[in-house]
């Protein structure tokens, strides 16, 4: 070939750093494990990050990535905070290694996260054993054992927007402004409390941090041999009159896409 036919291109080599721009919201994305993960959460979290791919794609989200390996979960959680910190991250999402989520979740956080002016915001999550109580908590002071006593909420309205003093971080996506307030360790506690409860007090109490459990999206607890959810919380404790309305025409529970589709006719 002639060399004149030869369509010749110079091109600068760039290097694109993602914390360049200021526009994009940084989030980490991470999860705790203790060994435990099932070929559905694997094939569920392809699935999630996949949607996220496409949400990067034509949206102002940058996703990153941050796992620790197999370590006590509240040395993971402190590792990973502490590397969203560092690294310049707008938000943290956890999720533990026994969650099914639904695809859209981490929109859907997102948006009643800024909604509701939330700084932390967990989907509806669930015990995995009977009576499958939502893990959301208020506080109160027992003023015998002159202790905080930390009580389940069980009583909300069906789809509903639920603001909570404690949350489970079964799935958390937490603002790293709040973490940054919160002096560590911030997920080591020398109570009878869980480190998700213990951090929540301390958001609450350095941070001024305002916590919310969307219970209109819904997340899959893995049990042997299926999925714990709000759906089995409501048949548990006999409250299938009042949530007519979200599970009235199912009769059970066996995707979690599924599921979020057919429970979002009813969002207060």
């Amino acid at each position: 070939m002639d060399k004149g036919s030869v369509l010749e291109i110079d091109r600068e080599v760039v290097n694109v750093n993602p914390f360049d721009d200021k526009t994009t919201i940084k989030v980490m994305t991470s999860e705790p494990s203790a060994g435990l993960v099932d070929c559905q959460v694997f094939d569920n979290r392809i699935d999630f990050y996949m949607e996220l791919a496409r949400l990067e794609s034509r949206s102002k989200f940058k996703f990153f990535t941050g796992n620790t390996g197999r370590m006590s979960v509240n040395y993971a959680r402190e590792a990973m905070a502490t590397a969203a910190i560092e690294q310049g991250m707008d938000y943290i999402l956890m999720m533990d290694d026994d969650q099914i989520v639904p695809r859209d979740m981490f929109e859907r956080l997102y948006a009643t996260a800024i909604k509701h002016d939330a700084q932390m915001v967990s989907p509806m999550v669930t015990q995995r054993f009977h009576p499958f109580w939502p893990v959301m908590w208020k506080h109160s002071f027992d003023d015998t054992k002159k202790a905080i006593s930390c009580d389940f909420i069980s009583e909300y309205e069906p789809n509903a927007v639920v603001e909570a003093d404690a949350i489970g971080f079964g799935v958390v996506l937490i603002k790293v402004d709040v973490i940054k307030k919160v002096k560590a360790p911030r997920f080591f506690s020398n109570t009878h409390l869980g480190e998700d409860i213990f951090f929540c007090m301390k958001a609450k109490g350095e941070a001024k941090a305002k916590i919310v459990m969307d219970t209109s999206i819904k997340v899959g607890h893995l049990r042997p041999p299926q999925l714990a959810t709000e759906y089995d919380f409501v048949k548990a404790k006999g409250l299938e009159k009042k949530f007519d309305s979200v599970y009235g025409h199912m009769k059970q529970v066996d995707n979690i896409d599924t599921l979020n589709k057919e429970t979002q006719k009813v969002v207060k």
